[in-house]
């Protein structure tokens, strides 16, 4: 077998979304495949079945979302043209499908009624008040109108600069689709409806403070379906509320969340409940698990799913020590709280569904490709029954990870995984890559980030995959223990994996490179100001100059938070935490890697250390994609990403 390289990007498929028919025999999901024509991943609907085979469903370009029917005889999903989604449903007897709605703004969520006759959906209004506006071709004097904000929460990473429309929850009928209604109005923004198990009350997520400008959060709200009552606030105001779902019986409200500060990403997000009738406080169900649940921002898929055999479970995911895991957890205030892993691997597992007998996730790995995973309730019993990346899988050599670990003086471990290339031998020192994730509370290792990884051990590297203090899966202690204190200890941690490496005999001191991606470009950048142990860096996405980023980002609440304050309450750390007041320090060839779209580490973090570096007479390179998000680059930018890593060490080698 051979081992990976750069132009695989174009071979590996994605799945996503996964969806239990309500028989529990079928399951249906996306494949996503890469273009070459359109230089973009291409999305069809598919269904499984639990014991494996699968049949391609749907035919479009871009679709996405599949949900069953209640009675398993329509599968609904959306189809995005130009941007902007349709509802469409499929018989599952075969024929053309139907397009529900038609949006002029799109559609971008929706639920199934219990009983299979109305869908609940959000679209975007066009005034926020009177429902969708039409679409209205426009001049070359209206494409020169300015766009005005008063917000400061006025575009995010992955969606884009926001309008002036509002996000809104519709209903429409199977059957009579032209008699839509417009179920909530007003100058907020609408999400993840869901029915209540009798059909007469939807749940949904929403920021209705008067703070929505400032910051991404939202509240849990309940509505009734009939009638023109207003929304009822099930939380607390405080922290977020995320993937909803209804207790079988409905009495109750699970949903992902916290109430911890906006700007803070480094505590544990928790599954909680509340009461449906709003009589009560939301409670924690996963606080004493000390790990972060999954499901606080956008999945493609369901993060947690509700037993159906009247146990009152709900099996969920959350991250330990770099890989995520299935842990259930009772719920019931009248007995003792169990909460209990499941199961655990190597893999990420991005969402799970139940039916009586079994659970069935997609699980992917930085040493495997995405499948369909199927186990007992009891964790037992693991089967891959789904075969999109098997020929690829027989193909191509993927390295297995191995962890490593070490403790700091202060008393942290420091958990890591390393790749090894098949040329290494023990007692041979082998040229390396310290590959430091994002965050800072990410963690590693990253699946969407194997391409890089495995061409590189392909290519003779070792790859060592830190989780320096403030990754999540490691404790609440941990994760926050970088927070106002970026480039101390976090680097201190990071050199000290490089340390029992080069102390085992597995790197060699004299070649090793640093590379990393948004806070990981930040820590990269950092790196080389600092010391000069490293033959070249290669810093994508960074964030370099804490002030200007401060100023630029989608998200400046979380920048206060990391800092602990503003630029103007605390210009010294802002200063020296950054890494472009060290440039003239800097002896490593540099190479940056940035996309001109991106909106959470905007490009001219990435310019700005290139440009300092280049003014210094340095060697550095500056590598500017153009389009793309934070989070989203084409297969040609991936593949050509990774290409430029690989020249860029075998240059400085």
């Amino acid at each position: 077998m051979r081992g990976f390289e750069p132009s695989d990007v174009w071979s590996i498929k994605g799945l996503s979304d996964l969806d239990l028919s309500p028989d529990g025999k079928r399951l249906a999901h996306v494949v996503s495949v890469p273009d070459k024509g359109t230089d973009s991943m291409s999305s069809t609907i598919w269904t499984l079945g639990i014991e494996g085979g699968s049949r391609q469903f749907s035919y479009g370009e871009k679709d996405s979302f599949p949900r069953w029917s209640p009675d398993g005889r329509y599968l609904a999903f959306l189809r995005t043209k130009e941007g902007k989604g349709q509802i469409m449903v499929a018989s599952l007897d075969g024929g053309e499908p139907l397009e529900l709605t038609s949006e002029p703004l799109g559609v971008s969520y929706f639920a199934w009624s219990p009983d299979g006759s109305a869908l609940a959906y959000v679209a975007k209004t066009k005034d926020g008040e009177d429902g969708a506006g039409e679409a209205q071709q426009q001049s070359s004097i209206q494409r020169s109108k300015p766009t005005v904000w008063d917000d400061l929460y006025n575009r995010f990473d992955g969606i884009g600069r926001f309008d002036d429309g509002r996000s809104h929850i519709f209903i429409t009928k199977l059957q009579t689709p032209k008699d839509k209604r417009q179920l909530t109005k007003g100058d907020f923004d609408d999400f993840e409806p869901i029915w209540s198990p009798d059909g007469k009350k939807i749940a949904f997520t929403s920021d209705r403070t008067d703070q929505r400008g400032m910051y991404q959060r939202r509240d849990l709200w309940i509505v009734d379906v009939e009638g023109d009552n207003e929304p009822i606030r099930l939380t607390n105001e405080v922290g977020t509320a995320a993937s909803p779902q209804f207790s079988p019986d409905g009495s109750l409200i699970s949903f992902v969340g916290h109430e911890n500060d906006p700007g803070d990403s480094s505590k544990n997000s928790e599954l909680r409940v509340v009461l449906s009738d709003g009589s009560g406080k939301p409670r924690s169900l996963t606080g004493s698990l000390d790990r972060p649940v999954w499901g606080v921002q956008a999945t493609l898929g369901k993060p947690y799913v509700w037993s159906d055999d009247g146990s009152d479970t709900i099996y969920f995911l959350a991250n330990d020590g770099g890989r995520q895991g299935i842990f259930s957890v009772s719920v019931r205030e009248d007995q003792p709280q169990k909460l209990e892993l499941v199961f655990i691997d190597d893999f990420q597992i991005m969402n799970v569904v139940g039916s009586k007998e079994h659970l069935f996730f997609l699980g992917v790995w930085a040493a495997s490709y995405a499948e369909v995973k199927r186990i007992g309730k009891d964790g037992s019993g693991l089967k891959t029954i789904s075969t999109f990346n098997a020929t690829l899988s027989e193909e191509v050599e993927l390295r297995k990870l191995e962890q490593i670990c070490y403790t700091t003086e202060d008393g942290f471990e420091i958990r890591s995984f390393v790749i090894y290339p098949k040329e290494f031998r023990e007692g041979t020192p082998q040229k390396t890559v310290l590959e430091i994730h994002g965050g800072p509370h990410g963690w590693h290792p990253q699946a969407s980030m194997m391409p890089l990884y495995q061409s590189l051990a392909a290519q003779g590297y070792v790859v060592v995959l830190p989780n320096p203090r403030g990754s999540h899966g490691f404790g609440e202690r941990f994760s926050t223990a970088c927070v106002k204190d970026w480039g101390g200890r976090d680097f201190q941690d990071l050199m000290g994996v490089l340390d029992l490496l080069i102390e085992k005999g597995v790197s060699d001191p004299k070649r090793l490179y640093v590379a990393g991606y948004s806070y990981g470009g930040y820590m990269t950048s950092w790196t080389i100001g600092h010391t000069s142990r490293f033959r070249a860096a290669c810093i994508s996405a960074p964030v370099t100059n804490l002030v200007s980023m401060y100023g630029t980002t989608d998200i400046p609440y979380f920048n206060a938070y990391e800092s602990g304050g503003t630029p103007w309450e605390d210009p010294k750390y802002y200063l020296e935490h950054s890494p472009v007041t060290y440039l003239p320090q800097v002896t490593t060839p540099a190479q940056i890697l940035h996309w001109e779209g991106d909106l959470r580490c905007p490009i001219g973090q990435g310019e700005e250390i290139f440009q300092g570096l280049r003014a210094l007479g340095k060697e550095a390179r500056m590598v500017r994609y153009p389009g793309g998000f934070h989070i989203l680059r084409t297969p040609s930018q991936m593949q050509d990403y990774v290409e430029r890593h690989l020249s860029w060490f075998d240059g400085h080698n």
